[in-house]
C-alpha cells in the first residue's frame, strides 16, 4: 500500500486516521475484525482517501473473486458418501456410566460387606469429630485492621480514577482498558 502523503484523511474522535494507520489495519478491516469505532475511522479514511480507497476497492475484488472460485469448485466436490465414511471409523456409542459401574459392581463379589463398613466408617468419622470439636474452637475469630484510604493515584494515562468514601469505608479505582485509535 502507498501513502497519501499532504491529502486530507478521515478524522475519528479521537485523533487523525493516517496511511500508516489504514495500512496496519488493513487486514482485521477487511476481515471485519475491528470495533465499530475503528470501522468507522477506517472506512471515512478510506473515503477520503484515493490511494487506501483505491487499495481497499482492490481487496474487495479480489475478495470477491475468491469467493465466488470456491463456492463452485465445492459445488462440484461429491460430499454423499463423507457421512458414511465418517460413520464407519467412529466408536460405538458406550452406555451410560452409571449403567456400567451397576453392571460392574453388579458382577462383583467383594462388594456385598461395602455398605456396613461405609456405614461403621462414617459412625467412626462422627464419633472423632464430635470428640476433636471442642478443641478446634477455642475463641472468638480475631479480624485485622486493615482499612486504607486512597485519595490520589498519579498516572501518565487519562484513563485511571479514584472515588473514596471515608465514612463507608469504601474506596474504587477504575482503570479502562481503552485504547484509542492507533495507539500500539
Amino acid at each position: 500500500m502507498t501513502c497519501c502523503k499532504g491529502l486530507g484523511a478521515a478524522v475519528s474522535f479521537e485523533r487523525e486516521t493516517t496511511c500508516e494507520d489504514f495500512a496496519r489495519r488493513f487486514d482485521g478491516f477487511l476481515d471485519g475484525e475491528l470495533d465499530s469505532h475503528s470501522m468507522r475511522a477506517m472506512a471515512m479514511h478510506a473515503s477520503h482517501c484515493p490511494t487506501c480507497g483505491g487499495d481497499l476497492e482492490r481487496a474487495e475484488k479480489l475478495q470477491g473473486l475468491l469467493v465466488r472460485r470456491v463456492e463452485s469448485e465445492l459445488d462440484r466436490v461429491d460430499t454423499s458418501g463423507l457421512w458414511n465414511a465418517i460413520e464407519a471409523r467412529l466408536e460405538p456409542p458406550r452406555s451410560a456410566l452409571r449403567r456400567r459401574v451397576r453392571e460392574y459392581v453388579g458382577e462383583q463379589r467383594w462388594f456385598a460387606p461395602l455398605p456396613a463398613l461405609t456405614l461403621a466408617g462414617a459412625l467412626a468419622a462422627a464419633i472423632a469429630a464430635w470428640v476433636v470439636w471442642p478443641l478446634s474452637t477455642s475463641g472468638p475469630a480475631l479480624v485485622a485492621d486493615n482499612h486504607a484510604q486512597i485519595d490520589r493515584i498519579e498516572s501518565n494515562s487519562p484513563h485511571v480514577a479514584v472515588w473514596s468514601e471515608p465514612t463507608e469505608h469504601t474506596t474504587a479505582i477504575w482503570v479502562a482498558s481503552y485504547e484509542p485509535e492507533g495507539m500500539p
